[in-house]
């Protein structure tokens, strides 16, 4: 085999230690030089027991258990905003004082009459007669068709349902109906709209019933 070329900059690299070593050990500096340091071994670290607890490496916590906390984050926010609307807002149930009630006898009279004909002439007392906007008067009727159809009326936080399956005539107790919708709303957390769920037009239903019975059981629309 061809003999390999000596490489230079390693022949100075070395020329240089070698005088570096020499003037060390003539100054008698050699008792000062840093020794190496050892390198340490790896140790093999083995697992945990099957049912231990981990354990810390950290000196200063090491003989604490990791603690592991799962939390539900929507969980946790939808219950502060819970708490926050108990702090912030109290429920209370409305009352009601409506003045004179019209007589069993003449509300008996008001039950033959069709849903389609009185929410019809309803809804022209109140735009025409009354002159309430609009939209007031289609947010009314648009619960009350739900109540007389038998539908019911949801709310919105619980979807517990007022009334499903059992349909409104105009011939009915509407202050008596007007209390258990009221205690009904504030068992299901209260009304954001401020009584348009289901108070206040049942209220506009009894103010119609009363309003047809000074007329003589006569439509409006009539």
């Amino acid at each position: 085999m061809p003999k390999e070329e000596p490489n230079a900059y390693l022949e100075k690299v070395r020329e240089k230690q070698k005088r570096n070593q020499d003037k060390i050990e003539k100054l008698g500096l050699t008792a000062f030089s840093p020794k190496p340091k050892p390198k340490k071994q790896r140790t093999a670290v083995t697992p945990p027991k099957s049912g231990s607890d981990p354990r810390r490496r950290s000196s200063r916590v090491s003989k604490k258990p990791i603690e592991f906390v799962a939390l539900d984050y929507e969980a946790v926010v939808l219950e502060k905003k819970i708490e926050r609307r108990k702090q912030t807002k109290t429920v209370k149930k409305q009352k009601f004082d409506m003045g004179q009630q019209i007589t069993p006898e003449e509300r008996a009279t008001f039950e033959p009459i069709s849903s389609e004909e009185w929410l019809a002439d309803m809804e022209h007392y109140f735009s025409v007669i009354v002159g309430n906007s609009a939209s007031n008067v289609q947010r009314v009727i648009c619960v009350t068709r739900k109540l007389a159809s038998g539908q019911g009326v949801f709310h919105p936080s619980t979807q517990k349902c007022f009334w499903k399956k059992r349909k409104v005539n105009l011939g009915m107790d509407f202050r008596e109906i007007l209390d258990e919708a009221s205690e009904w709303v504030y068992d299901n957390g209260g009304d954001r709209g401020n009584g348009w769920l289901i108070e206040h037009p049942v209220k506009k239903i009894w103010v119609y019933q009363q309003a047809r019975a000074q007329n003589k059981n006569t439509s409006f629309s009539k």
